[in-house]
Order: C-alpha cells, then sequence, then structure tokens
C-alpha cells in the first residue's frame, strides 16, 4: 500500500466522520461551538469530496478482493449525489427517508469493505 493510498483512506474516513455527524450541528452542544457547527455545516461538499477521495482510493489501490465491496460501497453516495439533483422536486420528507436510508446503507457497506480488506 503506498503512502498517497493510505492518505487517501484516512481522508475518506474523516469525510465520512463529517457526513455522518452533519446532523449534529443543530444540536445545543454545536450551537454552543460555533467551530463545531461551522466544522459541520458544508455536508454536501463533503459528500462530492467523500466520493472523488474514495474512487482516486479505489483506482490507487488496485486490483484486490475488496474491489468489489468497494464498488457497492462507492455506488451509494453516487446514486446519492444523483438523487440530491432532484432533491428541489421531491418530497421533503421522502428526500430526508431516502437520504438517511441511503446513509446507513452506505455506513454498512464500507464496513463490509473495511472488514473484507483487512481478512482478504
Amino acid at each position: 500500500m503506498t503512502i498517497l493510498n493510505l492518505f487517501m483512506i484516512l481522508i475518506s474516513f474523516a469525510l465520512l466522520l463529517l457526513c455522518m455527524l452533519a446532523p449534529l450541528r443543530k444540536s445545543t452542544a454545536a450551537q454552543e461551538h460555533p467551530s463545531v457547527k461551522m466544522l459541520l455545516k458544508p455536508h454536501a461538499v463533503c459528500g462530492v469530496l467523500l466520493l472523488i477521495v474514495s474512487l482516486v482510493h479505489g483506482i490507487l489501490s488496485g486490483h484486490k478482493p475488496a474491489m468489489m465491496s468497494g464498488k457497492a460501497a462507492w455506488i451509494c453516495p453516487l446514486i446519492l449525489l444523483i438523487a440530491s439533483l432532484f432533491k428541489k422536486r421531491m418530497n421533503p420528507g421522502a428526500w430526508l427517508r431516502l437520504h438517511r436510508i441511503f446513509a446507513v446503507l452506505l455506513c454498512v457497506l464500507i464496513a463490509v469493505h473495511v472488514i473484507h480488506a483487512v481478512i482478504l
């Protein structure tokens, strides 16, 4: 594993955490600490960066057994990105439900990908 690939893995993990912690920006703790609120605000930007950085990670990793689970995990934020283009046409409740389902699915798929990469 190259240093650049390891760096991409760490950035991907940090961006995933920022994306998953975005709902906390409305919490009282974030309201008391403006720096936390500011860090969690660019949710869409973090999502797009996660998609790009994870693609670079996949390219740098090459052809390994965990590649298939990584592709499945990569497709999930891609679908979220495409669905976000139609967000204004959707019912806000339906969008929120779809977004939450895909966020949980992404976490599960990434956990499977990491386990698959560590075991094989």
